[in-house]
């Protein structure tokens, strides 16, 4: 058995994957929201922060910009939350649901 370790991804790693990943979808990010996505992918995951882009993206386009800002990133992470969050919202609400 081979165990290989792992470790989280540095802020400067989870920029770099994020810029990289916007460069290869065609999208235009402000710096200010790519900090904020390096913010979210810290403190939830890469996966769900690069999730954001295509949302934010479509966001942008409705306010007639090609370029995503910080407020494109805040309206689509309150649209789509992370697995983490909607885990809460399940346990919170649990009596509420229909068994």
């Amino acid at each position: 058995m081979l165990i290989i370790p792992t470790r989280p991804y540095t802020p400067d790693e989870i920029r770099e994957i994020i810029r990289i990943r916007a460069e290869e979808m065609e999208i235009e990010l402000s710096s200010e929201a790519l900090e904020k996505l390096v913010e979210i992918g810290s403190k939830t995951s890469l996966r769900y922060a690069v999730q954001l882009l295509e949302p934010a993206r479509i966001i942008a386009g409705d306010r007639g910009s090609s370029r995503i800002e910080v407020e494109d990133v805040e309206r689509a992470r309150k649209l789509f939350i992370d697995s983490t969050v909607s885990t809460e919202y399940l346990k919170q609400y649990e009596k509420l649901f229909l068994k």
